[in-house]
């Protein structure tokens, strides 16, 4: 019991900590990505690339890029780095806690046949492959190519997803994808843009030419980056709802959330230089709502429909049957010292009190039971969808 309590605060802190650090790193690349976008590039000293003004908390800021490196380097001079290793450290640190310590219940699929070390195996595998696979890549000359540079990256990530959806629960699946993107994004700063960063500083402060595509190099990773970003954030809220996630589809839904969510990145890009198109705002707009469609719930039909009318008796027996081990008072459920996001359906007026809940995570998404360990059926999930509809 003291065990699951001490691992409840450790996951608290963790999630507390990359949401942190999180905001920081992707509050920086947005900002410095409209910094970019936003330089005026006229009427400057032959040094600079860009300055910009701004007046922000009362006060008013005067910003420069250099084309190379200033003659002198002043002290202290900031790095933004510590965000993205924070965010990474902490956001294994919580996949770790969370999905490797319990694969067999958190990470492996209910039907999948592998054991949960060669699950977690896997799983690390796929974050190391993945960045391989795409550092490859920007080194080729498809990188100069930005569609079919794009397309390759959207396939390589739908392959994984597909993969993993074959032998991951599907939240799992949301959170390997996520985790492997992110291990990029911080591979990308530490293997690239740091490096970068410290040969112009050294070529500063010993007054060597530096050549300008080092420059580009970095800032086409941090571009990448950027567009990263949302489909990110989408991964890291995305188990709080399981009508996204679970279902036979759950892989390609992810896939088109994803490059909706890219188009809105490139969207607010191009708006930064004055290059906004209507057009995409259409396609992100209809694709949005077509994917909702797609995804609304079909209504609740039993297999015997003899039976049009189920009981509150009969929907607490598979209730009791089903959920109790784990959302009581006491859970019978070693995993959980208390009942999940604190509901309690040992009684008849929980189980009315929470009946909407139970209706989006049992019926609708089937997320719960967890796994399925207990085998629900389809028949009894539809025997509680018509008890639900009918006391709505």
């Amino acid at each position: 019991m003291m065990q699951i309590y001490l691992m409840d605060w450790l996951s608290l802190v963790l999630k507390l900590l990359h949401i942190i650090a999180g905001i920081a790193w992707i509050g920086a690349s947005f900002y410095f990505n409209w910094l970019e976008n936003k330089l005026d590039r006229l009427n400057n000293r032959d040094e600079i690339a860009g300055n910009l003004w701004a007046v922000h908390g009362g006060g008013f800021y005067h910003l420069e890029k250099y084309k190379k490196y200033p003659q002198t380097l002043p002290e202290p001079l900031h790095w933004f780095k510590w965000e993205a290793y924070v965010t990474w450290l902490s956001g294994i640190s919580l996949l770790s806690v969370i999905y490797y310590f319990n694969a067999s219940t958190y990470l492996l699929a209910s039907n999948s046949s592998i054991s949960a070390l060669y699950g977690v195996g896997l799983s690390l595998l796929g974050l190391i492959l993945f960045w391989l696979i795409y550092d490859l890549l920007c080194k080729s000359k498809l990188v100069t190519k930005s569609a079919i540079f794009l397309a390759i990256i959207f396939i390589v990530i739908a392959f994984f997803a597909y993969f993993y959806s074959n032998i991951f629960n599907p939240k799992a699946v949301y959170m390997q994808i996520g985790s492997m993107i992110g291990t990029v994004m911080v591979a990308n700063v530490f293997f690239v843009i740091i490096p970068v960063q410290k040969k112009l500083v050294d070529a500063c402060e010993n007054s060597t030419e530096v050549s300008l595509e080092l420059g580009k190099i970095g800032y086409l990773r941090s571009r990448h980056n950027n567009y990263f970003t949302l489909p990110v954030l989408f991964m890291m809220i995305s188990g709080h709802y399981p009508t996204i996630y679970s279902g036979d589809y759950g892989w390609l839904i992810l896939m088109a959330v994803i490059g909706i969510l890219v188009m809105v990145r490139h969207y607010f890009n191009l708006r930064g230089v004055g290059k906004a198109k209507n057009s995409l705002i259409a396609i992100i707009v209809i694709s949005t709502f077509a994917l909702i469609y797609a995804l609304a719930p079909s209504p609740i039909k039993m297999q015997d429909n003899s039976q049009e009318i189920v009981t509150i008796a009969e929907a607490q027996a598979i209730i009791e049957k089903h959920c109790v081990s784990c959302h009581a008072a006491e859970p019978a459920n070693k995993a959980f010292a208390i009942a999940p996001n604190g509901i309690m359906l040992d009684t008849k007026e929980k189980i009315i009190a929470h009946k909407n809940q139970i209706y989006q995570q049992s019926v609708l998404s089937k997320a719960m039971p967890l796994i399925n360990n207990t085998n629900m059926t389809d028949e009894e999930r539809a025997k509680l969808g018509v008890w639900i509809e009918a006391n709505q």
